[in-house]
């Protein structure tokens, strides 16, 4: 590396401080130390072996609750799935868990939501509940009630208190307690949605729990009530890159959570502008082009996925909210999030680039350190400002499909 790189480069990441964005504390402690000696290859080695360990990150939930308090509706809703669909978790009927049961999310199966048995049934007492369906297995507890506090929740939110673990209390099937509610007369939905939560969070206090974190909810309504505060709180609750992970796999239903998903791969841009201007240094002006091009469509292909722009997650969609696909595609302006194909993609970086730079870059390529020093600075950032570019109409194209489905929406 040059002296000019090595200053460059250094300028670039030192206005983020300690920790860089998407990288741990760990990480990023590695990575500045590297760019500081003016070790541009490890630099990238630490950024690879960020994304492979973002890759294999696994995130396992677990579901616990009564039979009927709507575990499966919730672990359904959480996989941007409806009840119905093929893969969801059975509803409709009275049934007991016998053991856990995992089930992953069908487009980030690194999700794994797991629906546990009830604590002091016979087969799982309150004593060795923790051994029996292995705790320490779990990154947090979500318990799931209905209608009323109940003798076992307490137990349940004891045990995974005492074990150092996180847990969040809901309240599912809040929309049921509102109507009846209504029907009483004198009705005020804010009232009776902190009368419900502060009868929560007493009997919670009472169990013991200093801070309970309680949080209401409809499986038909993840925009309304506390759904959207409870997926941003225990997403921010989660390391570097499991916070990653649940974010985006989390369903794209509420205007919040498309923003956090902004962010979230946002922090990662970077890192993919980085791989592209370590190519470019590789004296092959070919090779560069050709990674370019699949670097910009596996994050442009990962991005349609996160925002619930695939063909699958949108025909979810519609159904969920009684659209037609049609309907909800006619508001998608961004014709790569349409079409993401490799020709499409390499036409947006020779606009992006230029024709006359593309060729300065492809000579300036062949020439060792400073040629391919200009040529490696000029592929990260048209690379960073592509994928920014893109980013910023997918963020726009969801909120607009969201838009769209909540209009006059009726849910199944």
């Amino acid at each position: 590396m040059t002296e000019d790189s090595k200053t460059h480069w250094a300028n670039v990441f030192s206005k983020w401080g300690r920790r860089l964005p998407g990288l741990s504390e760990e990480e990023s402690g590695e990575f500045q130390t590297a760019v500081k000696a003016g070790n541009l290859s490890k630099a990238i080695s630490v950024v690879k072996k960020s994304d492979e360990l973002l890759r294999n990150t696994k995130l396992n939930i677990a579901i616990v609750g009564e039979s009927g308090t709507g575990k499966s509706s919730f672990i359904n809703a959480i996989r941007s799935l409806n009840d119905k669909d093929t893969g969801a978790a059975q509803t409709g009927f009275i049934k007991t868990t016998k053991k856990p049961t995992h089930y992953l999310h069908p487009k980030h199966p690194n999700v794994i939501l797991w629906d546990l048995p009830g604590i002091g049934t016979p087969n799982y007492p309150a004593k060795t509940y923790s051994k029996d369906v292995n705790f320490d297995r779990y990154d947090f507890f979500i318990i799931i009630s209905v209608q009323r506090f109940t003798e076992a929740d307490a137990h349940l939110a004891k045990e995974i208190n005492s074990m150092g673990k996180k847990f969040y209390f809901v309240r599912s099937k809040v929309d049921v307690d509102l109507a009846n509610d209504q029907k009483k007369g004198n009705f005020n939905e804010v009232e009776t949605l902190e009368e419900i939560r502060n009868d929560c969070m007493h009997h919670l206090r009472k169990a013991g729990i200093i801070s309970p974190q309680v949080f209401l909810v409809s499986r038909f309504d993840l925009d309304k009530y506390d759904s959207p505060q409870l997926q941003e709180t225990f997403a921010n609750e989660l390391d570097t890159h499991k916070r990653h992970v649940l974010i985006c796999a989390l369903p794209s239903t509420s205007e919040e959570i498309l923003k956090e998903k902004q962010r979230a791969l946002q922090e990662q841009i970077w890192k993919q502008a980085l791989k592209s201007c370590a190519i470019a240094a590789v004296p092959l002006p070919f090779l560069s082009v050709y990674c370019d091009v699949s670097i910009l469509v596996d994050n442009m292909t990962e991005y349609c996925t996160s925002f619930g722009l695939d063909d699958g997650s949108l025909a979810s969609l519609a159904k969920q909210f009684r659209k037609s696909v049609f309907e909800l595609k006619s508001v998608i302006k961004s014709l790569l999030a349409k079409d993401i194909s490799r020709d499409e993609a390499l036409k947006r970086l020779r606009e992006a680039t230029g024709e006359g730079m593309m060729t300065a870059k492809y000579f300036l390529s062949v020439i060792p350190l400073i040629g391919t020093g200009i040529a490696a600075m000029i592929s990260y950032k048209v690379t960073y400002e592509m994928l920014h570019t893109f980013l910023d109409e997918v963020e726009e194209d969801a909120q607009r499909v969201l838009r769209k489905a909540l209009e006059g929406a009726e849910k199944n």
